[in-house]
């Protein structure tokens, strides 16, 4: 069966289509031939690409230029979102116990404060592929400074709420402008990144994330001394400053951030036909696609393989976003640490998972391994859970049997879940082909965390403090779904090329090829366009010109009579 499939695949990726595979090899060293990459996915990459006339020392200056102009801007967008999105776990935990504490404030009771972490997530879904699809029409330039703008309000509003009515409708209105931060992101990387150059760069990308929770917990702490300043509590003051972050970083972002890469007038003319041409027909998105196609909507929706990816990310994310939204509070509750202690540890979680997300990018770059660099991480996360559901049931092993440290160092390995998320976006983007594909197909991988968000805040409710049993439990039964539905990714992808080539005559979308065909030219013929295009701009000028002298001599006409 295991050389059936490998030949199958072998001939899907003569035509662009890449399948991905379970070489536990591969995934530690890359596969080369003749001193260059042979993987599965540079044979799909290179299959309907032109050969390069262009040298490596060109491609690699304008990858940097693609980094500073491209990741690093996104980076800082995700880092302010997430910032936002994320704060309310650890605002939660100031002054817990006290008149001035978020939930006595505003007189949340029972499962109130878990539903203002959920809700946002209900229009966060609703504007996955509008703002994919917005992105599309109007650049990456002028759409993520305006979402920041409208974020940033609406999270210094909050401080202003005075009941759980309040904080629940401001919460879903930050949904609405922050539903596009992470898929237009993926999105945008697909318009200027080979998709052999994206797990590390959506690693990056994603360890704002991480950042941003120990950036959080910071803020938290150093904000708890503000605690009555000019009448406000401590937790108004974490979301009044952390909501003036976007606003006043919206415009160097404008400035800094590119539109298309057949439009940027930041690229010079051979940069820009070198970033046309170098991402060949398969995994990119261009202006020239067609933005939004109801075909490619029902292909994405009948495809079995997005409904995998959908329920291995999903029960993946449900698992990060607990982590994230409760550690603070399971450091506090199930560990008996104090307030600033549980802050301060978990930003150390997030700090060390850092450098983790850069490794594991770049070493799943370099291989072109997309199977096991998912799969290792979450195995890791199996043990801090399946401790932690043990000392859940068994109290008394706290602190005796099982160490205090010893337990919170279990939250290292559960921070790896983290690590796994850039992979498998990196392998969603990789099988999605053209601009409707990637903004339909982006999204929907999005929604899994979007869904993932509503649900993952009920695992943890205060009724089920201090030993959380079934959420730790249910935990590890989401670690074993993650596991077996990515496992058979590559089977489904398979069936699907087949299925397509049996129809069609090709494994490729046939919309994919002809938006390939028509974006990539030669560098001749780049030239005689840009020869027409400035003739053309000149001929304009020169119109506009007697068009002005005629209305000039008009009116001197008129003042002579």
């Amino acid at each position: 069966m295991a050389s059936s499939f490998a030949r199958h695949r072998d001939a899907l990726e003569q035509e662009g289509i890449y399948i991905g595979g379970w070489s536990f090899r591969n995934a530690l060293m890359p596969r080369k031939l003749d001193g260059k990459h042979d993987s599965s996915e540079d044979r799909a990459q290179n299959a309907y690409a032109l050969a390069p006339e262009w040298t490596d020392s060109e491609e690699k200056a304008l990858l940097r230029k693609f980094d500073f102009r491209v990741l690093f801007p996104c980076c800082i967008v995700y880092f302010l979102a997430y910032l936002d999105r994320a704060n309310l776990g650890n605002v939660k935990i100031l002054g817990t116990g006290t008149p001035a504490s978020l939930e006595n404030s505003l007189g949340l009771v029972g499962t109130e404060f878990n539903w203002s972490v959920s809700i946002t997530y209900f229009a966060v879904t609703a504007g996955l592929i509008p703002s994919n699809i917005l992105m599309k029409k109007i650049s990456a330039k002028y759409f993520f400074p305006i979402v920041m703008i409208l974020w940033g309000v609406i999270v210094m509003c909050i401080a202003s709420v005075k009941n759980a009515s309040g904080l629940l409708t401001a919460r879903f209105f930050l949904g609405i402008p922050e539903a596009g931060v992470v898929p237009a992101c993926i999105m945008y990387f697909s318009m200027w990144y080979k998709p052999s150059e994206r797990a590390l760069r959506i690693a990056i990308f994603h360890s704002a994330n991480s950042l941003a929770q120990a950036v959080s917990a910071f803020i938290a702490s150093g904000l708890g001394h503000l605690q009555g300043s000019h009448g406000l509590n401590a937790w108004q003051w974490v979301f009044i400053i952390e909501g003036a972050l976007p606003i006043a970083m919206a415009i160097p972002l404008f400035f800094l951030l590119l539109t298309f890469p057949e439009t940027s007038t930041a690229l010079s003319e051979r940069e820009r036909f070198i970033a046309i041409n170098r991402l060949g027909a398969r995994g990119a998105t261009r202006k020239t696609d067609v933005t939004w196609s109801w075909p490619a909507f029902v292909r994405i929706f009948t495809r079995p393989s997005t409904y995998i990816f959908f329920i291995s990310y999903v029960s993946l994310c449900i698992v990060a976003v607990a982590q994230a939204t409760f550690l603070p509070t399971i450091l506090r509750v199930f560990l008996k640490f104090g307030t600033t202690k549980a802050n301060l540890y978990t930003a150390i979680c997030n700090l060390v998972s850092i450098p983790i997300y850069w490794i594991v990018g770049v070493h799943s770059d370099w291989t072109r391994e997309r199977m096991w660099h998912y799969l290792v991480p979450v195995l890791c996360a199996v043990p801090c859970y399946g401790i932690w559901t043990y000392v859940g049931t068994n109290p008394e092993a706290r602190g005796t049997t099982i160490s205090t440290l010893a337990l919170y160092g279990m939250a290292f390995l559960g921070q790896m879940i983290l690590v796994s998320q850039p992979i498998v976006l990196s392998y969603r983007s990789s099988t999605l082909y053209g601009a409707s594909e990637q903004a339909v197909g982006g999204a929907a991988a999005v929604a899994s965390l979007s869904i993932a968000s509503i649900i993952a805040p009920q695992m943890y409710p205060n009724t089920d403090g201090p030993n959380y049993v079934a959420g730790f439990a249910g935990t590890c039964a989401l670690l074993a779904v993650c596991v077996l539905s990515y496992c058979t990714l590559p089977l489904w992808l398979l069936r699907e090329a087949n299925a397509r080539k049996k129809k069609t005559g090709h494994a490729l979308p046939l919309q994919a090829m002809e938006d390939a065909e028509n974006s990539q030219v030669s560098a001749e013929t780049h030239a005689r366009i840009h020869e027409i295009n400035a003739r053309e701009q000149k001929a304009a000028f020169k119109n506009q010109e007697m068009k002005l002298d005629e209305a000039a001599d008009h009116v001197e006409d008129v003042r002579e009579k």
